[in-house]
């Protein structure tokens, strides 16, 4: 059988072992860009900008930096994805004073508005997963983007 090439003019995949290994891996492996080295562009622009509301991202950076939310929200001690322990405390005592929500429901719709993506299988299962989201690096989230603010922007020319 002739396993791996297409035809003699094609490319043979099975001479690509990189492509062919990214294929063939499964849960746990999980790729991602590693931002954990970039360091801040700016240092004089502030993570939240002077009379506005700091993101749904710096909100939720803030919240697993508190000790005394472990118990209710926490990092994984790889520091790259983080939990909900207890979702109905974090429901009480975590949304309505942090993120003027009342449900978890609307909470996990935020989070993936801003690209976060929940584990559903391997050693992290239930965490949410960003690339640019990592403990002790706040100023990554200034280069997140919430999707659904980018698609409902209007832009208007000005008409006089």
């Amino acid at each position: 059988k002739n396993m791996g090439k297409i035809s003699s003019d094609k490319i043979d995949v099975s001479s690509h072992s990189q492509i062919s290994q990214r294929v063939k891996m499964s849960a746990p492996y999980f790729y991602y860009k590693d931002c954990s080295q970039e360091r801040e562009e700016d240092l004089m622009t502030p993570l939240v900008k002077p009379l506005h509301s700091p993101s749904f991202v710096m909100k939720l950076h803030a919240v697993l930096m508190r000790d005394d939310l472990k118990s209710i929200i926490s990092w994984l001690p790889h520091g790259r994805s983080w939990k909900i322990i207890h979702e109905r405390e974090f429901e009480i005592r975590t949304l309505p004073i942090y993120f003027n929500l009342k449900k978890i429901s609307s909470f996990h719709e935020q989070a993936a508005e801003w690209g976060f993506q929940r584990f559903k299988t391997g050693p992290d299962q239930g965490t949410f997963y960003h690339e640019r989201f990592l403990r002790g690096l706040p100023h990554l989230c200034k280069k997140m983007k919430n999707a659904s603010l980018s698609r409902s922007m209007v832009y208007v020319e000005h008409i006089e």
